[in-house]
């Protein structure tokens, strides 16, 4: 091959032996004689005859042009033979395009074909590469003797499909699958290969190839020509082609499209019957998991009908769980696919199965008349009747324009089982009487019609045809029908959700749950803006607000995903998502519980520690980062392990986005086992401990963290009551909640708890059952989600005075109407004394005070507060009366607790008793004169 230029000079020349005067040398040019044109730029020179022993001849391409392209030849021809020499020829025009550097993935490998050339080893994990600059070159790679990918870049500049048949797979259950196309099968070993086939469609649910089920196909078709010979391999085949089934809708209808693998398998199935029965085999029968095959040897003169039913046993477990086969393991027998057939015509309802323990899925009755007007057929052939009952059309999919099928369009599915009845060895004429079939189908369509599958249309690509089949009597789930004809039978319907072609469209939940959550999520998020907004306001302690907030995400972020995302089982990477966010959510609801419940527990049995005179010192109070390490840290580790190990696990065919079952025992159920345990201790022991404390002391709460403490106590107060400020020197006290006491606060958080694990348990039941109980579970889900939302609503928003302060504080009237706030700012010194901002919000006060410790400069700062420097000494503390004692907070009533500084706060006057007057009262406020 020769790559030039247009416009180049390109000489040729050829010399040949002269042997006489009948040697001639010809130019040819894609097996054209080339003829001289000095305009074109084409010259051939005349032979030369060199001493009587040489000829040659040459050849000039002037001026080459884009018409040069090709082959160009130099034939000798002699008295004694001939013999010719070619080149090929690549002209690149000038303005020739290049084909620009592009990445191909692929079943073979990850390819990235760019200008250079690389080694290929497609298929191995490595890349092939290469790229021609040229209007028909060709890109290729590999040294010589290993397996290569090519390509051609074409002369607009783009790149034809490449040939990557020479690489190896990257799955390895297509390269094993592969490896069973290229072994030569003989009676002695199909067997034996047809077991070692079938172990691999075991996992066919994990098809991600088309090809997969090419190969498939192809090996049943091998070995239907050796079940003549080899009887087993009739129960081998039925259940591969069973396993097949198990394969995503989508990739079957791939592999139909490609090379009609799924009409391949269903037409193998049908010819079982004419090479396995005979004269020494009268009967037939095979079951397996999606297939039921029965096959007889009859005899039409002594016919004298045949009726039929397919049935399953139930298996004891809930309707709507997964059978074992699409959960991967190995189906049982009872939860197989089987036929019962009876002579005659008994009549047969599959309402009412006269077998213990099983469900009737389909019915056929063959009428005595079957055989009336047969068809001419070989002399001494024997007739066979075969039945087949597929468990759904999944091998049944229509590639090509259906519009004028029965199916409309793919507008109509297949939503009963596909029944099968056909004969071998004699034909069936016209029939007389219809053969009768009734079907069974899991939810109610719209728009039913009889129809059976015509292997003829659409270019024998197979399609759903209502011609000879109508509706006879509908029940519910139930639909019978007559066809007058032997065929593949099926009811259409327009179902609302039915997987398409592609992917998988989402059912729907209950309404009642999505109204329910609604409700939940409203009440959740108005908690955490009000928590979030009025932080300042609401006397809840530090640990509490933090607690409280992640406990009403994690509730509101598994109730959101849930509802939204649990039955998007179409979308596989949306469904692994919300199974990821659901585990994630649940483990870290019920851990962020158990810390609640820990943190109560010390509260509970909190004692104050004994503390030398004068000692002021604060413990520094512990992060709240441990808390979110356990609770948000927890589940993350749990979560990104399971993924890890198997992102699958979180699909995996289940009706439902979640963990499989093997998986979801020790990454979620072990986990929340455990965390309810502790939880659960710590409620018990916290409940005892409230039964065991003394009467006075059960309902004062006692929080853990002590704020920091004032040097001195004095209690001022007005007339009205409206400044309270208290400067207390006792021992430290934890920081506690302002409103609730211990016990309310207990079985406020014991009803939480159980609120939810039952909201999560009547969601998990009501989208694993089916039926009646679905719709049972949904209530009780959508009832439980409303009465949690409104409990946490009510409790820790409608029932607190500080929260409905909070909220009418937005209204001005409101707000002018309060009375004049006091805020109380520790001495940076022993010996500073404290400082009382009256009228002001904590935030300037904090201000002022730390900008100056006089009150003209304080006065200064915006003058939004006024300054008061109160200089206490011990000894006016100690002389002065006690305080007032405190009112009791039973039964969840308001408690006012000196402790609580940081914030706007509404204080009620003392009683009469515990004043001191109103003189001295106002001495206090206006200082040593």
């Amino acid at each position: 091959r020769q790559v030039v230029f247009q416009g180049d000079r390109l000489p040729f020349q050829c010399t040949a032996t002269y042997l006489d005067n009948s040697t001639q040398i010809r130019w040819f040019h894609n097996r054209e004689p080339v003829q001289e044109d000095e305009q074109t730029g084409v010259i051939v020179e005349e032979s030369l005859i060199h001493d009587c022993t040489f000829i040659t001849s040459e050849l000039i391409l002037s001026n080459i042009h884009v018409s040069a392209n090709g082959e160009w030849e130099c034939a000798v021809s002699t008295s004694q033979g001939n013999v010719s020499k070619k080149v090929e020829i690549v002209v690149l025009e000038t303005s020739a395009s290049y084909c620009p550097a592009e990445r191909v993935t692929n079943n073979r490998g990850d390819f990235r074909w760019g200008p250079r050339w690389r080694r290929c080893r497609g298929g191995e994990g490595t890349h092939a590469a290469g790229a021609t600059r040229g209007a028909s070159g060709a890109a290729g790679a590999g040294l010589a003797g290993e397996k290569q990918a090519w390509r051609r870049c074409d002369r607009t500049g783009r790149w034809e499909d490449g040939d990557y048949s020479h690489c190896l797979y990257t799955n390895d259950i297509t390269r094993v699958l592969y490896t069973f196309v290229l072994m030569p099968i003989n009676a002695s070993n199909a067997l034996t290969l047809a077991h070692q086939l079938r172990v691999y469609t075991a996992e066919a649910a994990n098809f991600s190839d088309m090809v997969d089920v090419l190969y498939v196909a192809q090996m049943i078709e091998k070995f239907i020509g050796y079940v003549d010979q080899i009887k087993q391999l009739t129960d081998v085949i039925v259940e591969m082609a069973s396993n097949i089934m198990l394969v995503d809708d989508h990739i079957l209808w791939m592999s139909q499209k490609e090379e009609k693998a799924c009409t391949s398998i269903v037409r193998s199935l049908e010819r079982i019957a004419a090479h396995t029965l005979g004269s020494n085999s009268q009967h037939m029968a095979v079951n397996s998991r999606n297939i039921a095959f029965e096959a007889y040897v009859v005899k039409p003169e002594s016919y004298v009908g045949l009726s039929c039913v397919a049935f399953q046993r139930w298996d004891g477990a809930p309707p709507g769980r997964p059978p074992p086969a699409e959960r991967g393991s190995e189906p049982t027998p009872d939860q197989q696919l089987r036929l019962r057939c009876t002579t005659g015509r008994p009549n047969i309802s599959l309402s009412s199965l006269h077998i213990k323990n099983s469900l009737a899925l389909a019915s056929i009755q063959l009428p005595p008349s079957l055989f009336a007007s047969p068809v001419p057929t070989t002399p001494g052939a024997q007739c066979k009747l075969q039945l087949l009952v597929f468990r759904n059309g999944k091998l049944f999919c229509s590639t090509g324009n259906s519009s004028r099928l029965a199916d409309d369009g793919k507008r109509r599915s297949v939503a009963t089982p596909v029944i099968y009845a056909g004969t071998s060895g004699c034909g069936v004429g016209n029939l007389s009487e219809p053969v009768a079939v009734s079907l069974r189908h899991p939810g109610e369509g719209t728009d039913p019609v009889a129809a059976y599958w015509n292997f003829e249309v659409l270019g024998g690509m197979g399609g759903w045809s209502a011609e000879g089949c109508q509706l006879a009597t509908r029940e519910p789930n139930v639909t019978s029908l007559h066809c007058r004809h032997l065929s593949n039978v099926a009811v259409l319907m327009e179902l609302s959700g039915f997987p398409s072609e592609a992917q998988g469209a989402a059912e729907v939940l209950h309404p009642a749950m999505y109204t329910c959550t609604a409700v939940l999520l409203l009440c959740l998020f108005t908690t955490i803006i009000t928590y979030i907004v009025h932080h300042g306001t609401i006397l809840i302690p530090r640990k509490g607000w933090h607690m409280l907030l992640n406990l009403c995400f994690h509730i509101a972020m598994t109730a959101a995903v849930f509802a939204g995302g649990i039955t998007l089982t179409g979308y596989r990477a949306v469904c692994q998502a919300v199974g990821i966010i659901l585990h994630y959510s649940s483990l870290s609801t019920l851990l962020w519980m158990a810390v609640k419940a820990r943190v109560l527990y010390k509260e509970v049995t909190w004692k104050a520690p004994p503390q030398p005179d004068r000692d002021t010192s604060q413990a520094a109070p512990r992060p709240m980062l441990r808390f979110y390490l356990i609770a948000g840290g927890i589940p993350l580790i749990i979560c990104g392990i399971t993924a890890a190990v198997n992102i699958q696990n979180y699909h995996d065919n289940n009706p439902y986005c979640w963990l499989v079952w093997r998986p979801s025992l020790g990454a979620f159920y072990v986990p929340v086992a455990f965390i309810l345990l502790v939880t659960w201790i710590y409620f018990l022991c916290a409940g005892l401990s409230l039964q065991c404390r003394p009467s006075h002391q059960k309902d004062i709460p006692e929080p853990l963290e002590p704020p920091p403490r004032l040097g001195g106590t004095s209690d001022l107060l007005t007339d009205s009551g409206s400044i309270s400020v208290t400067l207390n020197s006792g021992p430290p006290c934890p920081e506690g909640d302002g409103v609730y006491s211990l016990r309310v606060q207990f079985w406020a958080l014991v009803a939480t708890h159980g609120l939810y694990v039952a909201l999560w348990t009547f969601g998990a039941m009501a989208v694993s059952q089916r039926w009646y109980l679905n719709v049972v579970f949904s209530c009780l889900y959508g009832v439980t989600a409303v009465a949690l939302g409104l409990f946490i609503f009510a409790h820790h928003c409608l029932r607190r005075r500080d929260v409905l302060s909070s909220w009418f504080s937005c209204c001005p009237s409101y707000r002018n109407a309060l009375p004049m706030q006091a805020y109380v700012h520790p001495g940076l010194g022993p010996e500073d004394g404290s400082q009382v901002f009256i009228g002001c919000e904590p935030e300037a006060a904090r201000s002022a005070a730390s900008s100056s410790s006089s009150p003209s400069s304080a006065g200064s700062a915006g003058g939004r507060c006024k300054l008061t420097n109160l200089q206490l000494a011990q000894s006016q503390a100690d002389a002065r009366p006690a305080p007032c004692p405190e009112p009791d907070a039973a039964d969840g009533k308001p408690v006012r607790h000196s402790s609580n500084l940081h914030g706007r706060r509404s204080h009620r006057g003392r009683t009469k008793p515990c004043r001191d007057g109103k003189h001295h009262r106002l001495k206090m406020l206006r200082g040593p004169s």
